[in-house]
């Protein structure tokens, strides 16, 4: 609205309100009048109408100024400033403008007041947001550093290699450069990531100034419970109660993941050697859990079933007794059942492409440390060579109490009979006796021989006196050895030279090997005995072979032969004598002259034995000579 429409409503406003009280005070007067005539009544009403417009007139007037001063006055407030104080107003002024003026004048500082309030608090309101977005960022950049230890990234980096990386994000966020000082359990444990501490304890909260000006070590120990793994140690740097803060954080994080890394490094290792240790066992182990699955089996087991270790994880128990069952008797079937309903041992036969298995099963608990069941476990392991030399060695003890009752029942006989008082025996049958009874005593020296040979073998105390040697003076030797009442009837062929190389052992115990496989070839043999004997050398070694025309081996027990108290025998005839012992004795004392002996045969065809003994590597007719 502008000054032009304010002053014509003003001036109507002024002009008519008075005309009211003039009216009034005319037609008072003219009611006064007792004959008032119509000219004097329209003349006072004109005159009190010219009145009553110069007197609006005036006074629109007076206040039109009043207000315009006014209106001037509150543009230049607004325009130029709150601080401009009322001007004075004309004399005769309403006084309720002056009042007005002052009023708004109040109003105006007291609105600058509150704008600058207003404007301080924005500012207090703005510098506050920045200070906490600059801390939530702050916290963010931290709790993305923490998080690194929370969630490793893949493949696993290891504990260090991870808190060494948030040190170093550390050191970009905050300047603050914080050295990683670990113990040495834990750099040898997780490998030489860090520096060892030295010398740093755990209550050294101020460190040794370096120089005057230098300031003091903020140490921070990094702990799991009551151990402590190492200390962040920083040196010359000021630290803000929240870099302790975060420091703090930093280190718990950093023990946790140091001791869950050694927990799992330890729990890797024990894995390891508990699965190498199972591996290499020659029973075969399965573990089932609960669920009544395979959570366990180990290469034997998987070996056994004739399928891969892996594809057994997972399968149900009863597979693996399906399996077992379908090679089992109807009795030994019960009996494997038994073993998934009550734990303790048993005992069953399996049947086998080579025959028959004794086995024997153990099914036992698997339980937690705090003693709770966790599954159960199986046990399989072959006894078939235990129950073999279980047999052996009841044989053995049958055979040598029988070979040592023959030619002492002898020798006793012998002694009564010359004893005998009433009767004198001829010189020829006292002669004849007295050699049994040499005969017999020989036989028992062998049968000692045979088990002190066997036991010096075993504690690989062997003597040898080992010589340069012609493998035909051996071969000489062993054939002289012979009893002539055994060797009666035998026809030995010798193709040994005299040129071949010389082998470096002891005559003795090669002519003891040699006599042993004579001595078989005339024992394993149904008709005329026939024994060839065959020489020949390579680079390193002399081989000599005796072949015959016994009764041959099967090829079941060629792998055998060479074990101790193995006694072939033949659905024919069994061997008189035999210890078992002589062709353990003949692999132990070539074995240790660095040779080797091996067997060739066949039913009904005979067999050949031939050892290998190593070549002299000097001039053997020169030490022959000396």
């Amino acid at each position: 609205m502008n000054s032009l429409s304010i002053k014509a409503h003003l001036w109507i406003a002024f002009a008519v309100i008075p005309i009211i009280p003039v009216i009034f005070l005319s037609t008072l007067q003219l009611v006064q009048t007792k004959e008032p005539s119509l000219e004097s009544v329209v003349l006072n009403i004109a005159i009190t109408l010219v009145f009553t417009l110069l007197a609006g007139y005036f006074h629109a007037k007076r206040i039109n100024n009043t207000l315009k001063i006014l209106v001037e006055y509150i543009q230049e407030v607004m325009s130029e400033g709150y601080e401009i104080k009322p001007v004075s107003f004309p004399r005769f002024a309403p006084c309720e403008f002056p009042m007005m003026a002052e009023q708004f004048f109040i109003m105006a500082q007291k609105t600058k007041e509150g704008q600058n309030a207003l404007l301080e608090l924005n500012a207090e309101l703005e510098q506050r947001v920045e200070e906490r977005t600059e801390s939530i960022q702050r916290t963010n950049h931290e709790l993305a550093i923490l998080n690194q230890l929370i969630t490793p990234t893949t493949p696993y980096p290891g504990g260090a290699k991870i808190i060494e990386g948030c040190l170093k994000q550390f050191f970009e966020l905050t300047g603050v450069k914080v050295n990683l000082y670990l113990t040495k359990p834990v750099v040898s444990l997780m490998g030489p990531f860090a520096e060892d501490m030295s010398g740093i304890n755990d209550n050294e909260a101020a460190a040794r100034p370096r120089h005057k000006n230098a300031h003091r070590y903020y140490i921070q120990p990094i702990r799991s419970g009551n151990t402590t793994f190492g200390h962040l140690v920083v040196s010359n740097s000021p630290l803000s109660q929240a870099d302790k803060n975060f420091l703090e954080t930093l280190s718990c994080s950093a023990g946790m993941i140091i001791q869950k890394e050694m927990l799992s490094q330890t729990l890797q290792k024990n894995n390891a050697v508990l699965k190498a240790v199972l591996e290499s066992m020659n029973d075969a182990i399965t573990l089932v859990d609960n669920r009544r699955e395979v959570a366990y089996a180990n290469g034997r087991m998987a070996k056994l079933l004739g399928i891969t270790g892996d594809k057994l994880r997972g399968l149900p128990e009863e597979y693996i007794f399906d399996a077992i069952a379908g090679r089992l008797s109807q009795a030994d079937r019960q009996i494997i059942q038994q073993a998934r309903q009550k734990y303790g041992i048993y005992k069953f036969k399996l049947l086998s492409g080579v025959g028959q298995q004794y086995m024997m099963l153990s099914a036992f608990p698997v339980t937690s440390d705090e003693n709770y069941t966790i599954g159960k476990g199986f046990v399989w392991w072959d006894v078939t060579k235990a129950q073999e030399v279980d047999k052996l060695k009841s044989d053995l003890i049958s055979m040598v109490s029988h070979e040592f009752k023959t030619p002492i029942t002898s020798i006793k006989g012998s002694v009564e009979t010359l004893l005998r008082v009433d009767a004198e025996w001829e010189e020829d049958f006292k002669r004849e006796m007295l050699t049994g009874i040499h005969e017999d005593i020989d036989r028992i020296q062998e049968l000692v021989n045979d088990w002190l040979d066997i036991s010096r073998i075993d504690a690989k105390a062997i003597g040898l006196d080992r010589e340069p040697v012609r493998p035909s003076v051996v071969v000489d030797n062993a054939i002289k050895k012979l009893p002539k009442h055994f060797a009666s009837g035998v026809t030995i062929e010798s193709t040994v030279e005299k040129s071949l190389p010389f082998i470096y052992g002891d005559r003795i115990r090669l002519a003891q090997v040699m006599l042993n496989l004579f001595t078989n070839a005339i024992r394993y043999n149904e008709r005329s005995p026939q024994i060839k004997i065959l020489a020949s050398y390579d680079e390193k070694y002399v081989h000599i072979s005796v072949a015959d025309n016994g009764i041959g081996i099967n090829s079941e027990h060629l792998d055998k032969v060479f074990d101790r108290f193995y006694c072939v025998e033949n659905g024919k005839i069994r061997p008189s004598g035999s210890t078992g012992l002589g062709l353990a004795i003949c692999k132990g004392i070539v074995e240790a002259h660095g040779g080797c002996i091996r067997a060739e045969s066949s039913q009904g065809l005979g067999s050949v034995f031939t050892i290998s003994i190593p070549q002299y590597n000097c001039d053997g007719d020169k030490y022959e000579e000396t």
